[in-house]
């Protein structure tokens, strides 16, 4: 039997049991149904539309979309008081209260086109609104890319607008940091500069923004949603869930959030990567949205920082803890989800510690990066019952990035700055394939730059920079999303055959994958508010959209049994954790029958 058949047996059937009602029917008579349509002004049903209710002062938001005919059915929800709100790309917000009870609750809304709907975009969807027409366009586009949006989403960049002077101090201010003596602006950057105050300055703008919704299957899923409490205590002001004020922006809070799994119980558990006094890791209870804070004390009233986290074949969490910065030289930390005991092990002396992501191989070993940043780096692969650890070292790529272990019990890791995928064979030999060259960005013609003038890098990661792979445990492909590249690859682990997918549109930054038992890729994006489904089969992507503002997703953690799929995800910016659980046809058609 498959190790994924096997993997997560128990998972969805404990998850059922939940408050949050995985299994998408009604739990008992105090729980009810919300159901509703949502037209235009002239009566014509939307399509796409998201419909989110929250209890005021619970942290935990459903969310649905509305299907072809318009109408939106949630799942059991626990009885009381909700304010509902409905938003989509092009329309003004709508929102009212409506009581939840042991009956079906109907709420319709009327909804109008809004004048402004650049606040309401992902950031690729920004970037297609950008102009490709000229040659100053086409270099502000990229020079904007490769510039601004390694750490940003687009859309958060260019959310508010500003004059000459006030992107110069921008620009001067992402260059130079927090130091106070600051390099003055080059050339090109005073020519980015120039370029975002005519996208986004005060006078008028060329962008021509389109309008994006979910369509057909991308209509089915339900998400929750729990606002995080920051370390020291509150909440985000701005997490993103009301479009009007465009993308979240709470990333200055002490304790951001990276990554985050869910654990057998419905429990989330995320990785904390800046300093603070009592959080390493944080636990966000599944029924009621509790933060609760962990920390691995390293002298000084600090604890130690985290940015990879997972859950293990053995249904406990792993996670990199470390006295320095978020994701370099540290322990490798143990949770027991029951107990919420933590241990942490370091690697033997002589060894590279333990970076900032993890993966596991079909053998239930745990994978890590591990090594230097700018001479070869390499892995460590932990073996969870005899607590040792094996190292792993790049004959030449650089820092290792995204890892993954295979059906075969090899590992796979990713040289983000070479463009170089790095693996180890039966014989725990390791290899590297050299990525080919690809072509720049869709929006980049040959002439666009002039003799001598190369098409900016960023600070990390090559011209593809090939982020967090993941191996299909049931096949023999392991896929890896090209972060500036905007590809997916496959690489057939058995022949080394390398071929590329372009992913759906320019600028997206493929970040992290996972495989189905379908054998379906799903892929974030950190340049969006959305996950893709890639069908190898027919080379088709399907959109799903969460209801954040800024989600920005980076880990994708996948649980799946008895044909149920969701998807745990993080965002730090918008300070939240949420899973979207992907309905059927067939899910939805049940909740129809009983609201009719």
């Amino acid at each position: 039997m498959s190790t994924r058949g096997t993997r997560f047996r128990t998972t969805l059937a404990a998850l059922a049991a939940t408050a949050l009602g995985l299994s998408l029917s009604v739990r008992g008579a105090e729980d009810g149904l919300l159901t509703g349509t949502i037209k235009t002004a002239s009566g014509s049903p939307i399509e796409g539309v998201a419909v989110s209710a929250q209890i005021p002062g619970n942290p935990i938001t459903t969310s649905v979309f509305t299907g072809a005919d318009g109408r939106y059915f949630f799942p059991a929800m626990p009885a009381g008081s909700y304010t509902v709100w409905a938003q989509a790309v092009g329309l003004e917000r709508a929102e009212a209260k409506t009581d939840v009870g042991s009956r079906v609750s109907r709420l319709d809304f009327t909804m109008k086109e809004t004048s402004d709907i650049i606040p309401q975009l992902s950031g690729y969807q920004v970037m297609a609104a950008l102009p490709e027409d000229t040659v100053a366009h086409r270099r502000g586009k990229v020079l904007f890319q490769k510039n601004c949006t390694y750490c940003h989403e687009t859309a958060t960049v260019l959310r508010d607008r500003f004059d000459q002077p006030g992107w110069e101090a921008i620009v001067l201010a992402m260059t130079n940091g927090f130091s106070r003596n600051p390099k003055p602006l080059t050339p090109a950057q005073k020519e980015l500069a120039t370029y975002l105050t005519e996208m986004r300055g005060p006078g008028p703008s060329p962008m021509k923004p389109t309008v994006f919704r979910p369509r057909g299957e991308a209509t089915l899923p339900v998400t929750y949603e729990y606002d995080v409490e920051f370390d020291q205590g509150g909440f985000s002001a701005h997490s993103g869930s009301d479009w009007r004020f465009g993308q979240a922006s709470s990333a200055g809070g002490g304790g951001a959030i990276h990554d985050t799994t869910l654990d057998w119980d419905g429990n989330f558990w995320f990785t904390a990567n800046r300093a603070s006094s009592n959080r390493t890791i944080g636990r966000v209870d599944g029924k009621t949205g509790k933060t609760t804070n962990f920390g691995v004390p390293i002298g000084e009233g600090r604890v130690a920082q985290s940015h990879g986290i997972l859950l293990g074949p053995d249904g406990r969490v792993y996670f990199n803890s470390s006295p320095k910065i978020a994701y370099l030289d540290g322990d490798l930390g143990i949770i027991d989800t029951k107990t919420q005991k933590i241990e942490t092990i370091r690697p033997p002396d002589g060894m590279t510690l333990v970076s900032g992501w993890l993966g596991y191989d079909a053998k239930g070993r745990i994978w890590a990066s591990s090594g230097p940043t700018k001479t070869p780096g390499g892995a460590l692969r932990f073996d969870p019952k005899t607590k040792t650890f094996t190292q792993f070292k790049s004959p030449t790529a650089r820092m290792t990035y995204g890892i993954a272990g295979d059906a075969d019990g090899n590992g796979w890791w990713t040289g983000v700055d070479d463009d170089i995928m790095v693996y180890t064979d039966a014989n725990d030999q390791v290899h590297e394939i050299k990525m080919p060259p690809q072509p720049p960005a869709e929006y980049v013609k040959a002439v666009d730059f002039g003799e001598g003038e190369e098409i900016p890098q960023p600070g990390i990661g090559g011209k593809q920079s090939p982020r967090r792979p993941f191996a299909d445990l049931d096949g023999t492909a392991v896929w890896v999303p090209n972060f500036y590249g905007n590809t997916l690859l496959r690489i057939d682990t058995k022949t080394k055959e390398l071929k590329y997918y372009p992913v759906p549109y320019p600028a997206m930054n493929p970040y992290e994958a996972a495989v189905d038992s379908k054998h379906h890729v799903w892929v974030t994006f950190q340049n969006s508010d959305e996950m893709g489904r890639f069908d190898p089969q027919t080379g088709n992507w399907t959109m799903y959209s969460w209801p954040t503002k800024g989600m920005a997703q980076r880990q994708n953690h996948m649980l799946e049994r008895d044909g149920v799929l969701q998807f745990a995800s993080a965002s730090g910016v918008a300070h939240r954790v949420g899973r979207m659980i992907i309905r059927t046809e067939r899910d939805v058609q049940a909740l129809r029958d009983r609201v009719k």
